[in-house]
């Protein structure tokens, strides 16, 4: 059988049995990256030199635009799906079982920046002066570190002003349309978030109780909190351009939204913040991952940890 086959036969038997989110991802790998390549080789013909050959390719000039190379993250997760293709061909007897020895490029830690202390009080002082509902959105990150699609999917609903308590049970994000029929490229879809660990609740620190209840007016219980609306939404990427306005607006050079994400995290270890606790609030599987992802220690703190090893003598 040729390649294409596989893939698409590949596709069809996983698509029941995962997120819609991630289907979509693995149809877009599938389709702008491995079908080009290998789609019309017959699935006997694919061998550890092809699959090197296509990784090295993708490394240095995958781009879909032409314009250069993935990043070595990027290209393991190509990968990854070639693997489960190949995976489900073995097991069905398409081919026989081959031991893949693939050299990947290896993933570099790289650290996402963080607030200054100077700029997170520029933004905090800008969006508490005259908050509204989208205000409430940056200084709900900041205070919270969820993610941004968790936040556009949030509606009062997900607000227990009286416990004082903010509950994560969804996220709102935008995705290829696998639907061939469709006219549409693309669509929204809120669903279940990251992970089963991502589904939680998070303690609301008394003043974001106090503005929220001044913001909640006649908002109903169905309204999405960045709008106030039962029908309309923000979807991440306006929400993004939102944000950046916002910058440009405090004179805060340009940082990509997830370092609210990181900066809380940073500031939170900083204040000796259990880390167990902050790794729940965060959503994440394993404490070890909360620290390695996400704790950017600062050089007051570096020197500070320094100075309790000068012993009396």
């Amino acid at each position: 059988m040729h390649f294409q086959e596989i893939a698409h036969k590949w596709l069809d038997n996983i698509q029941q049995s995962v997120k819609e989110s991630t289907y979509s991802k693995y149809y877009s790998t599938v389709y702008n990256h491995i079908i080009p390549y290998f789609g019309k080789l017959k699935i006997t013909d694919i061998d550890n030199m092809l699959i090197e050959k296509f990784i090295h390719d993708k490394y240095k000039n995958g781009r879909l635009n032409k314009n250069g190379g993935l990043s070595a993250k990027s290209v393991h997760g190509i990968y990854s799906v070639l693997e489960q293709i190949i995976k489900y061909a073995e097991k069905n007897n398409y081919i026989q079982k081959i031991n893949y020895d693939i050299a990947l490029p290896k993933i570099e830690n790289c650290s996402c920046n963080v607030f200054s202390n100077t700029d997170r009080k520029k933004l905090e002082h800008y969006v508490r002066l005259n908050t509204d509902f989208k205000k409430m959105g940056i200084l709900l990150v900041m205070y919270t570190g969820i993610r941004i699609g968790e936040l556009c999917a949030l509606k009062w609903s997900d607000i227990d002003l009286e416990n004082g308590i903010l509950i994560i049970t969804k996220t709102l994000q935008r995705i290829k349309n696998t639907d061939e029929n469709s006219s549409q490229k693309t669509k929204i879809i809120i669903s279940k978030p990251k992970s089963q660990k991502s589904v939680r609740t998070i303690p609301l620190q008394s003043f974001l109780i106090e503005i929220l209840i001044k913001l909640k007016n006649n908002c109903s219980e169905n309204s999405f909190l960045l709008t106030g609306s039962k029908n309309n939404f923000i979807e991440p990427r306006a929400y993004e351009k939102i944000y950046k306005k916002y910058l440009k607006e405090c004179h805060i050079p340009n940082i990509k939204f997830h370092a609210l994400r990181h900066t809380f995290a940073t500031n939170a270890v900083e204040n000796n913040f259990d880390t167990k606790s902050l790794s729940e609030i965060l959503g994440h599987s394993t404490v070890r991952f909360t620290l390695d992802r996400y704790v950017h220690p600062s050089d007051k703190i570096k020197r500070e940890n320094m100075e309790k090893l000068v012993f009396n003598y």
